[in-house]
């Protein structure tokens, strides 16, 4: 028998569930959110005004995105400075990609090292910087790795003692895991590990990913030439810490 499963209701007629927040163990008070079902996250122009419209009215602050927004028009040409004062993404280019960031510091307030702040200079910084193949970069707060830290060519994991450094991720057609390479000790550490290894990649014009480049040399060769190991620490996660991720 064919299960049938109904259309979900416009974005526009959702109402959020009543849901008490329960403090952390930390003692950070985790925020209320609601989050709209938007079928294949896809909605009008029209649909997202109104639901803007609607959050704004009902006295919510911030909205954090999981991904891109890209606008879409019918033909195949668009004005030629459709929103001013706003740079485009490209998706083609080879180039350091926008940081791909979890919640936290948003609304999930389970992060053990700030990374909102560090996500923005990270862009400001890297951002659109030429190099032989693109490049994505991936950070999250805790080691719950809701932003995917793993499938991205940087991953940046926040650990109570500091940053997680991972290198060598992708998803795609032949997804690949980072590599575990060691401790930042700061956010002053994260982005040095961040420039070198776009100044490596930058050498020669080597025409393949993180992940395939340290796969074809090997890890602790690669970690040597890009000069990371003067920059990480050692590197290996807690039992109080592995309890806590369960």
């Amino acid at each position: 028998m064919t299960k049938v499963i109904w259309p979900a209701p416009r974005c526009g007629n959702l109402k959020p569930m009543p849901m008490k927040k329960k403090p952390l163990t930390s003692g950070r008070v985790r925020p209320a959110t609601f989050a709209p079902y938007m079928p294949a996250g896809v909605i009008t122009i029209g649909d997202l005004e109104k639901l803007v419209g609607q959050m704004k009215e009902s006295g919510a602050e911030k909205v954090k995105f999981g991904g891109e927004m890209v606008f879409v028009w019918k033909g195949h040409e668009r004005p030629h400075e459709p929103a001013p004062g706003y740079q485009s993404n490209n998706f083609k280019a080879p180039v350091v990609r926008p940081v791909r960031l979890c919640s936290a510091e948003v609304f999930c307030q389970r992060f053990k090292q700030p990374v909102l702040d560090l996500a923005r200079t990270i862009d400001e910084r890297f951002r659109g910087t030429p190099l032989p193949v693109k490049l994505h970069i991936g950070i999250a707060g805790c080691p719950r790795s809701c932003s995917e830290p793993a499938v991205k060519d940087i991953g940046i994991i926040g650990h109570n003692q500091g940053y997680e450094i991972l290198l060598g991720g992708s998803a795609g057609l032949g997804p690949v895991l980072a590599q575990s390479v060691g401790l930042a000790k700061d956010k002053k550490t994260v982005l040095a590990v961040i420039e070198k290894v776009i100044a490596y990649m930058q050498q020669g014009g080597k025409k393949m990913r993180l992940g395939r480049l340290i796969a074809k040399i090997g890890k602790e060769r690669f970690l040597e030439e890009s000069g990371l190991t003067a920059l990480l620490q050692p590197w290996q996660t807690p039992a109080r810490e592995k309890s806590e991720e369960e």
